[in-house]
């Protein structure tokens, strides 16, 4: 099995609907081999071991779970709180989440119990810009299987490229990071124009991109050499001086802009407003060649007690964010609106938080926002905190969980 949502479920894991821990989707599957991650090398490599019949070479491949009996080798795996020390104590789920992520952060293998069998997760699959680019240099048809209809999604995304995978962002409530890993990889500039002239051949080729990117626009091009960094974030609490503020995407976008065949490249990635804030010639860029009627950001809050349970910048960066995009905004011909995303409901938040954010909104003349109520996806650190009811100290946090409040939560920012 594969996949996103066997990603997020490879370990015990808190489910929302159920109201209560699952064990690992590989026992409850009864699956051989769980392939983590975006999956395409491991995928080549399962078929070579299998070709070579070699079980073992099997169970080691990098970026795969597997269950065994016994714990061979433990000095390449960490070891996470057992699946029945979660069931008896909620703050152990979210000192596995912690393990969990330092453990693949060292380049290491996770290993929990669960009976008299252990999870075990190899070490992520690496992957390089030249991989990256042998899998999108592939002659896809960008067709339906069938023939028949495009579904929207499809649809939406029939002429958007991907330009890297990974996300230095590591925010709480991400498993897009969790799934593609904290490490950024990024295409060459040449590998995503040669795309782009193969859009030409499509049947329903009209010019429009509508979206170059990942799960963050502004991380291409920031590949960081070190192998096994220790911190979670490559943003939070402050920025990585490694970490460039998008200049090698401005560059890009400067050059498939150039190209004849293309009429407009929209943004359909997110965008960070905080690594913006060091480059206004992108954010100029953006709101003059890449834009609909808005721009449209994720703050997520205003309050700084729920920003860092999110691993958010502050509200400072929110309000600089603002102050230039108006001064960028007043000297455009044509007006945009600045459309924020925003979360209520999130673990740590308080009614009075709400109000305070709709206060501060206001006096940013922010007028139109697009508000979820938190939900609690397997996986992810935001969940962990959600189950286990305390921050990453195990101090005790405001949790938040009737329906009805969280309701009127939303319906304060939205009315």
């Amino acid at each position: 099995i594969g996949g996103l949502e066997a990603s997020l479920r490879c370990f015990a894991h808190y489910d929302f609907q159920q109201d209560k821990i699952r064990r690992s989707i590989l026992l409850d599957s009864k699956a051989d081999l769980l392939v983590t991650g975006m999956g395409e090398k491991q995928l080549i490599g399962i078929a070579r071991a299998l070709e070579s019949g070699s079980a073992s070479q099997l169970l080691r491949l990098p970026g795969t779970a597997s269950v065994t009996k016994e714990l061979h080798e433990q000095g390449r795996f960490v070891e996470l709180p057992a699946f029945e020390t979660i069931l008896e104590d909620r703050t152990k789920l979210l000192e596995a989440h912690l393990i969990l992520e330092r453990g693949l952060l060292e380049g290491k293998g996770v290993a929990q119990k669960h009976g008299d069998r252990y999870v075990v997760q190899n070490a992520a699959q690496n992957y390089s810009p030249s991989d990256l680019e042998h899998l999108y240099d592939q002659d896809y048809t960008r067709m339906h299987l069938k023939g028949s209809s495009y579904s929207p999604a499809l649809r939406m995304n029939l002429f958007s490229i991907t330009s890297h995978r990974g996300c230095g962002g590591a925010c709480s409530f991400c498993s897009i990071q969790v799934h593609q890993g904290k490490k950024v990889i990024s295409r060459s500039m040449e590998s995503v124009i040669k795309e782009i002239h193969g859009l030409r051949l499509h049947p329903e080729w009209k010019g429009y991109i509508s979206d170059i990117g990942g799960a963050t626009a502004e991380m291409y091009g920031n590949d960081c050499a070190t192998e096994a960094c220790p911190k979670p974030s490559c943003l939070y609490p402050e920025r990585c001086r490694m970490f460039s503020p998008g200049r090698r995407y401005l560059d890009l976008l400067l050059e498939c802009r150039k190209l004849p065949e293309v009429k407009k490249i929209f943004l359909g990635s997110g965008i960070r407003h905080d690594v913006l804030l060091n480059n206004p010639e992108l954010l100029e860029e953006i709101l003059l060649y890449h834009s609909g009627r808005f721009l449209r950001i994720a703050p997520e809050h205003t309050e700084d007690s729920v920003l860092s349970l999110m691993r958010k910048p502050s509200f400072k960066a929110l309000e600089s964010f603002v102050s230039l995009f108006n001064s960028i905004n007043r000297k455009l011909k044509r007006k945009i609106g600045l459309a924020p995303y925003l979360i209520v409901g999130h673990p740590g938040e308080k009614r009075a938080d709400v109000i305070e954010m709709k206060k501060k909104l206001k006096s940013l003349g922010i007028r139109s926002t697009d508000v979820q109520i938190f939900t609690p996806t397997p996986g992810t650190l935001s969940t962990a905190i959600y189950y286990a009811e305390c921050d990453l100290s195990f101090k005790a946090i405001p949790v938040e969980k009737a329906v009805g409040e969280l309701l009127e939560r939303k319906k304060l920012l939205t009315s």
